[in-house]
This record gives structure tokens, C-alpha cells and sequence, in this order.
């Protein structure tokens, strides 16, 4: 499988809530990922990086479709990506 056949549609739902759906080909969705910004406090929690972190999570098929070498850490990484991509660009 190549990965270039694993397609990312991403939607703003709202200013700080952006959801990522996985699909192969087009075709088969795969997954819906949801992302929010981290906060910009942390009162009892570790610091961060600046990614948007992955929320909420449905992803089925993907070592059918996806193969071994694309892993669900890979996903995300490659969504937060793209979210950064976008909002660079805007």
C-alpha cells in the first residue's frame, strides 16, 4: 500500500476544534480524528509542545488499507501537520 493513497480532509468546526477525516482513496473512511490547541496554562500538568493535540479518536481499517508502516502515532503526526500547514497559511 502507498501512503499517497491515504487521503486528509480537514475542517475548522470551530476556531480552536478542527476534525481530520482518514479516508483511502477517497473512498473508505478509515477514521475521524478530532484536535484541539493546547491550553496555554498548565497549573498541575507537564509543559507541552505547541502541536495540536489529538482529543478524540475513531480509526478502523487502517492496517487493512494502511499496511504495517503507517501507525496510528504516524496519523496524528501527520494531521498536526497539516493543521499547522493551514494555519500558517491563513
Amino acid at each position: 500500500m502507498q501512503e499517497s493513497k491515504i487521503k486528509y480532509d480537514l475542517n475548522f468546526l470551530e476556531e480552536d476544534r478542527c476534525r481530520v477525516v482518514v479516508s483511502y482513496e477517497g473512498i473508505k473512511e478509515l477514521g475521524t480524528l478530532y484536535f484541539e490547541p493546547p491550553k496555554k496554562k498548565w497549573s498541575n500538568k507537564p509543559i507541552m509542545n505547541m502541536k495540536w493535540a489529538c482529543v478524540d479518536a475513531k480509526v478502523e481499517g487502517l492496517y487493512e488499507y494502511g499496511g504495517e508502516q503507517l501507525t496510528p502515532k504516524d496519523i496524528v503526526g501527520i494531521c498536526q501537520d497539516l493543521i499547522s500547514s493551514h494555519l500558517n497559511e491563513g
